[in-house]
Parts: structure tokens; C-alpha cells; sequence
């Protein structure tokens, strides 16, 4: 049970930093770029503060 719940705990922080990798990436990211991905910087802050499902 400790294992598990230490497990789940690294899983939640390597998701944090995935999150703050891509805000980083994002924001450095200009209007075109983010257009020419298909996306808005408001579509982006909002799929980044989605809870992660899991498979």
C-alpha cells in the first residue's frame, strides 16, 4: 500500500512537470505558430488544466 501510494505520488509530480514543460513551450510560441498548430492560447490553457485520465 506505502509502494502504491509512493508510486502515484512521483506519477503526480512527473505530470506537473510534463504541464510546466508545455507552458513553457507553448508560451514561447508565437500567434502564427500556435495557428498553425490548430490551436489558441486560451484552448491550450485549458487542455493543460484538465485532470489527466488514466488508460
Amino acid at each position: 500500500m506505502v509502494v502504491r501510494a509512493w508510486r502515484a505520488l512521483i506519477e503526480m509530480v512527473g505530470i506537473g512537470r510534463e504541464r510546466s514543460r508545455a507552458r513553457y513551450q507553448l508560451a514561447a510560441m508565437t500567434e502564427r505558430e500556435l495557428l498553425d498548430c490548430g490551436m489558441t492560447r486560451s484552448e491550450i490553457e485549458y487542455e493543460l488544466r484538465r485532470p489527466r485520465r488514466r488508460g
